[in-house]
């Protein structure tokens, strides 16, 4: 999976249109830079360079990956430089798990909390399903999740507000045959090519589900827990995709269309996960009742 530094990388070759140039620049050996961009080609399937000569030029994906990274390490550094900054005395431990959607969703808020609290925060990001199964090991002292409660022997999980939950669409290329529909439902849905959240992910099990209640097998094209790749692969794949509607308010692409889905399973709540034999810190109160007062 990339991580920051790939990005990085990935930044100074475009910045700099020369391997060697950013190798230099980025004090590591031009195999390994090389290395890195391959490995980063190969994760997302796709050409993010055309090579000429020496000049290494942007191809369209690895332009919307340029802006769109450019924005996140830049996000991610202040963050980083914010959390340095702050004096580590007496700090407490919290670990928290979120999917990449409510990330972007409470960013604002963790990032004051923070700021407000003495807390040595560390966060893991991955879908519901393997939040849950995390904060139930005990390797995470809370989530931020989907219902439904999959360990209800071991977890609670403190429903928040209706609407802060997520509805299902399903995102397909904007000249799909169903693409002028208000709604779909899994019985139209059943001759279609999927690209999928795993099964981390509430949404990744809804397919497998769903599928085998309506009897059919789904043709998944491409599997990928990174959204950024999924709503790629629908148009290069020519393929749907169930994500949560909310999601297009932050990635509003103009060559796919969000229809709703029209099925019993199409909303779903979020709450907070906790163990049920967990100890009730000071710290971890606050950052519960922060997420309940969020927006």
């Amino acid at each position: 999976m990339m991580d920051i530094k790939q990005l990085k990388y990935f930044i100074e070759v475009a910045n700099t249109k020369n391997l060697s140039h950013a190798a230099r620049n980025l004090y590591v050996t031009q195999p390994t830079l090389s290395l890195a961009m391959k490995k980063l080609e190969e994760e997302f399937q796709v050409a993010l360079f055309n090579q000429e000569t020496n000049n290494y030029m942007l191809t369209q994906a690895g332009q919307y990956l340029y802006t769109k990274g450019s924005d996140l390490v830049q996000n991610f550094d202040e963050m980083m430089s914010e959390m340095d900054n702050m004096s580590r005395t007496h700090e407490h431990p919290l670990r928290v798990g979120l999917t990449i959607l409510f990330v972007i969703q409470f960013m604002d808020e963790i990032s004051h909390f923070i700021v407000h609290h003495k807390v040595d925060l560390s966060i893991v990001q991955d879908g519901s399903k393997q939040i849950q199964h995390l904060v139930a090991k005990g390797e995470l002292d809370i989530g931020l999740v989907s219902f439904p409660n999959m360990y209800s022997e071991t977890l609670v999980i403190d429903p928040l507000a209706k609407e802060k939950g997520y509805h299902v669409a399903v995102v397909m290329p904007k000249d799909h045959r169903l693409a002028s529909r208000d709604s779909v439902t899994f019985e139209d849905l059943k001759n279609e090519r999927f690209v999928t959240l795993n099964n981390h992910f509430v949404l990744g099990e809804l397919l497998q589900k769903r599928s085998r209640d309506f009897k059919f097998t789904p043709n998944i094209t491409l599997e990928h827990e990174d959204l950024q790749v999924l709503l790629y692969g629908v148009n290069q794949l020519d393929s749907i995709c169930l994500l949560p509607h909310e999601y297009r308010q932050i990635n509003d692409r103009d060559d796919v269309v969000w229809i709703d889905l029209d099925d019993k399973y199409a909303s779903f709540d979020i709450g907070i996960a906790t163990r049920r034999d967990q100890l009730r810190t000071d710290i971890l109160n606050d950052f519960m009742t922060m997420i309940k007062q969020a927006h």
